[in-house]
């Protein structure tokens, strides 16, 4: 179903720190600063802005292109980064031979390798530009026998496939098959060794958001959402919605530190007890909750930006599931040094900016305003703001 098809993308997963730092001091060293330059991506009449999956791509020639997944069709499309010309779309076959069925985000490594996960199915499919189908890496359990689950590599919640030193790294979402305490038993991300065709989980389970017990209760649907980035020291950082904390693990010693990073404008984040049932009743309550959201590194200027959902009154409001597709109504990006320090965090307009839209480009934060309530929203356009990173106290 379409609600399927929604909270698909936006259940997820948690995590078992093994040492921990203190708080970090935060400072207001930093923000980011609305420029005048955008970009504007001309859609056709059957992609809509509702876009889950977006992903900047930088070809072998060092060519830039935007490309992201259209939700009505089985399509990548393709521009170009700078100028928003359209370029072209990679087509897929729902059926046949060639056939992906319903697939959630992707990864790019060349216009001949494309890496498209299953919703369906536990495996992942290798495709070429032509849409034929080069193989396909079966994801069903690891090798000391873990049941693993279809995922989606999206940018909803940033949570994309990773490639380091020959080897996938995929998202999973809590895993209802592993019985008792699922919690502590659920991997968050799944090593894949394509080469020798070994599966084995990443050292990381969920944080203890809620209780395992507490899993099989009504909710509403997106507590154990997280985002993860992979920077360049080869650490994955995680970030859940619902924890304040942020994990860092090195994939060169295996450890993992547990960081508090504090915003300025949220209290720490709770769980609605007894969320209503409904579904304008949970998309309402979904948009409302005051959380955090995506984590991403910048590696052009080495630093983190982390998303901040600040508490919502949405009486009055008319279309729930729109506030939620659109990236909610007020949010904040804090801003984190290499070291982890919150060196500053900005706060933008209300329904303005899709929170969920964004890429890194080499002269800053592209964010789109393409939202539905901004007076310049036009539905055939897909819009991006570029904003700074100013260093107010820089000598």
């Amino acid at each position: 179903t379409y609600l399927d098809f929604i909270f698909i993308f936006n259940m997820s997963v948690c995590l078992l720190p093994i040492s921990c730092s203190g708080g970090k001091k935060e400072s207001a060293d930093a923000g980011l600063e609305l420029t005048e330059d955008s970009v504007v991506y001309l859609l056709a009449d059957n992609v809509t802005l509702e876009i889950r999956a977006l992903f900047p791509f930088i070809d072998k020639d060092g060519h830039e292109y935007l490309t992201f997944q259209n939700q009505l069709e089985p399509e990548i499309c393709v521009y170009d980064l700078q100028s928003g010309e359209f370029v072209k779309s990679i087509f897929f076959d729902r059926e046949g031979a060639n056939g992906v069925g319903m697939f959630g985000g992707y990864h790019i490594i060349d216009f001949d390798e494309i890496y498209l996960p299953s919703l369906q199915q536990s495996k992942v499919f290798v495709m070429e530009e032509s849409g034929k189908k080069k193989r396909e890496i079966i994801t069903e359990k690891t090798d000391d026998g873990i049941p693993l689950l279809p995922f989606g590599a999206i940018t909803f919640a940033y949570r994309p496939i990773y490639f380091n030193n020959g080897k996938m790294y995929i998202p999973q979402n809590i895993n209802m098959r592993l019985g008792n305490k699922v919690m502590e038993k659920s991997p968050v991300y799944v090593v894949v060794d394509t080469v020798k065709n070994v599966l084995s989980p990443f050292p990381i389970k969920f944080p203890p958001i809620m209780s395992s017990d507490d899993v099989t209760k009504p909710s509403l649907g997106n507590e154990l959402s997280y985002s993860c980035c992979l920077n360049d020291k080869d650490q994955f950082v995680f970030s859940f919605f619902f924890d304040e904390d942020i994990y860092v693990v090195s994939l060169q010693d295996g450890e993992m530190k547990k960081i508090k990073i504090k915003s300025r404008y949220i209290d720490k984040p709770a769980i609605k007890e007894n969320p209503p049932q409904d579904f304008d009743g949970a998309m309402k309550a979904s948009s409302e909750i005051p959380c955090y959201g995506n984590l991403i590194y910048d590696k052009y200027r080495k630093v983190y930006y982390r998303f901040v959902y600040l508490k919502a009154d949405l009486d009055g409001e008319k279309n729930y599931l729109n506030i939620w597709q659109y990236g909610r109504k007020s949010f904040s990006i804090m801003i984190l040094n290499e070291d982890f320090d919150v060196i500053g965090e900005t706060r933008f307009p209300d329904f303005t900016y899709i929170s969920t839209l964004h890429y890194i480009g080499k002269d800053g934060l592209y964010l789109s305003d393409s939202h539905y309530k901004n007076p310049s929203f036009d539905e055939n356009k897909l819009r991006f703001r570029r904003f700074k990173l100013v260093h107010y106290n820089k000598k």
